[in-house]
């Protein structure tokens, strides 16, 4: 992939681009504390037959400036901010896939933005999180998230790998790679590049505007992938599904078998094709939305 950086109100804005121009565009969005890189490098191999690809450092993520403000990390701001991003890097309609927290700003935008989106495509979020998941209160994540900074420092490239791996049952030198665009060095210590300061501000956004509330507004087509590991979040799972069935007119909900959260590392293959095949079938419906 390679990398670009453009300046947007005094802040870097960090993008990578693949595949073939002339394919319909998809726009990439990693989760929380991750990367552009972290989240869509198995995947973005992939999808680079098919598609023209822009995949996105969010704000104080990968290569990109965080915002100083808690504030502008709310999902209706990020919305407003991406509306210029896309306006400076994106030349025509889109489909706009995002992972995890990705899923939730790709879910929002689609909201506030509608006559830019083709169809929009989550990968495991923004149908669980927090509102389906009980034990998730906002002390239990915000808590949780805050111990997590705190000890997310290592002292070696090898315990990184050690934890990471654990984190797919298909590790290899490609995802390897991808983990270290999310970690820096400093004072010998490798920590991650996305701060506690960047961090807690989302955690507070997924609470103050939740995915819910962006659904019955949701014009466009939507495809879901999600993962049926843990079994303990089926409950959430099939509670955020049946919500989107009734609020939504185009929906596909697919869900891919022994994959974790995760699931564009355990079976990028499987993804690839069933958005492939989603995307095909969009484009034969909406033939308008192509211009």
């Amino acid at each position: 992939m390679k990398n670009y950086i453009i300046e947007l109100e005094g802040k870097k804005v960090s993008y990578y681009i693949e595949g073939d121009p002339e394919k319909p565009l998809i726009v990439c969005l990693h989760g929380l504390a991750g990367s552009a890189a972290y989240s869509f490098s198995a995947l973005s191999e992939k999808l680079s037959n098919d598609f023209h690809l822009l995949l996105i450092d969010q704000p104080g993520h990968g290569k990109s400036t965080a915002f100083n403000r808690e504030e502008d990390y709310l999902f209706s701001n990020l919305a407003s901010w991406y509306e210029k991003v896309f306006d400076s890097i994106a030349d025509r309609p889109f489909y706009l896939l995002g992972h995890s927290w990705g899923a939730d700003v790709a879910l929002h935008y689609a909201r506030y933005y509608p006559e830019n989106i083709k169809g929009v495509i989550l990968l495991d979020g923004a149908f669980t999180f927090p509102q389906f998941q009980e034990d998730m209160t906002f002390s239990t994540a915000y808590n949780g998230w805050d111990s997590y900074i705190d000890n997310a420092r290592y002292n070696t490239w090898e315990e990184i790998v050690y934890e990471y791996r654990t984190y797919t049952k298909h590790w290899n030198e490609t995802i390897e790679q991808s983990v270290k665009s999310i970690f820096k060095k400093n004072n010998n210590k490798y920590e991650l590049t996305a701060s506690k300061f960047t961090v807690l501000s989302i955690i507070k956004a997924f609470f103050n505007e939740p995915f819910t509330s962006a659904y019955p507004f949701i014009q466009s087509p939507l495809l879901l992938l999600h993962a049926t590991e843990p079994v303990e979040l089926n409950g959430a799972r099939e509670k955020g599904i049946a919500l989107l069935k009734k609020d939504l007119k185009e929906v596909t909900i697919i869900q891919v078998e022994e994959t974790g959260h995760m699931i564009q590392w355990d079976e990028p293959a499987e993804v690839r094709t069933e958005i492939v095949c989603w995307t095909t079938t969009i484009e034969k419906q909406h033939p308008l939305s192509s211009r």
